[in-house]
This record gives C-alpha cells, structure tokens and sequence, in this order.
C-alpha cells in the first residue's frame, strides 16, 4: 500500500523540507489540548472541522509572522505546507471516520452483503475526508475492507479538515517491488505497457480479468484550479 498525497498549493516538497526549520513551535502542546478538547466535546462535526480549520489558519499565521520576524522566508504557500506535513495533529483515518459518524465492524461479524454495505460507507466516508483508492480491483471486497479496516485506516495521519486543499491517494498495489509488478501486469496493464514490461524483463505476465470492477465506481476528488502535488 502506497499513500500519495496532492496538495493545491505547492510542486513536489521534499522530506528533508523539515530540516529547514531550526527554531521551536511553542504552540504544539497548546495546539493539541484544544483538538482534544474539540474531539471531545458535544460539537456537531462541521463545528470540529471548523475549529480544526481555525487551528490550522492560526498556526499558519504564526509560522509567517515568526518567519518574517527573523527575516527568513514568509510565504504563506510554504509554511501551510510545513504546517500540513511535519506540525499538524496526529490521528488515524479510523479515527477521523469515527468522529464524523461512520464506524466500521469487523469484517469477521459481518455476512456478505452487510460488508458490502459498509465498505462502500468506508468509501463514501474517506473521499468525505478527501481520501481516495486506487487500483482495488484485484482485491476482493472482504480483502479489500479488512485490508482497510485492520492496516491501512490505524496507520498515522496528519488530522487536517477536510477541505484544506490536500487530496490523499491509498494506492492499494503499494511499492515496485517484484508481487506489485506481477499484480499491476495481470490486471491493470495496457498492451502497451505489457509490452514494454517484456521488453525490460524478457518474460510476460498473462492479464487476467480482476475479482471486481469497483474502480470505475469509486469517487473521485473535485480539483481545484490550481492543483499541484505532492508526495509523501
């Protein structure tokens, strides 16, 4: 499994961005006493969001006015992006879906057709948040929602809101390794790009028709006019 995200505000951003920041941010602690006390409290969810888009806009803030003060770069673009990716909260997408509503059963208690039910939910419920899949046609849909509901939704996230101009790509072939090249070839390759793997590697994979055709069906992100990635 592969996470891209794409942000409407900036070109590729490498890791070693965070090693540009030498001072300090005082306010984290502050930060995180109020995002818990949000969660927390008996706010509806579009009042957690906006109290989660005011945090972010403040902080922002205040990485530009204190970068500005040391005369270094003050681009409000960069330090959203500083902020996005190295000083926001952390969570978990199961997290993020459970305060707004949707809670996924395990898969073990759940016949065929409720499973089916909730993973859509799950679907429906991350592009809520601004999160995609990509390449889920080779999974079953049991695989595919325990794969979801058991790994990929407890890993660790920034807790952006879900407007913030970020789009998340959950790649579900993951890396190039030699199991994710066999996949894409049997079920996702064009002929040409068959014909180009042979080319490279001397042999082919025979294509073969995947369990599901969901991808088809899957939301897809509404871009703004400016859309830029990157990737993390």
């Amino acid at each position: 499994m592969q996470r891209v995200a794409q942000n409407s505000i900036s070109h590729s951003i490498s890791n070693s961005i965070s090693h540009s920041i030498s001072h300090s941010i005082s306010h984290n602690g502050i930060m995180g006493i109020m995002l818990a006390q949000a969660k927390d409290s008996p706010m509806t969810i579009q009042e957690k969001y906006e109290a989660k888009r005011k945090m972010r806009h403040d902080a922002i803030d205040r990485f530009v006015a204190d970068a500005a003060n040391r005369g270094d770069c003050a681009d409000r673009m960069y330090w959203t992006l500083i902020y996005d990716f190295e000083h926001a909260a952390m969570t978990t997408n199961l997290q993020q879906l459970e305060e707004a509503g949707v809670r996924p059963q395990p898969a073990q208690t759940l016949n065929d057709e409720e499973l089916f039910t909730s993973l859509w939910e799950l679907v429906s419920g991350l592009s809520d948040l601004g999160i995609f899949l990509v390449h889920s046609n080779h999974l079953t849909d049991r695989v595919l929602y325990q794969r979801l509901v058991d790994h990929i939704l407890v890993e660790p996230v920034r807790d952006l809101p879900p407007d913030s101009g970020v789009h998340e790509f959950i790649d579900l072939i993951g890396g190039g390794g030699p199991v994710e090249r066999e996949i894409y070839q049997r079920y996702y390759a064009s002929a040409e790009e068959r014909a180009q793997f042979v080319k490279e590697y001397g042999f082919e994979i025979t294509p073969n028709s995947p369990p599901s055709e969901r991808d088809r069906d899957l939301p897809k992100p509404q871009y703004p006019q400016q859309s830029q990635e990157i990737e993390r």
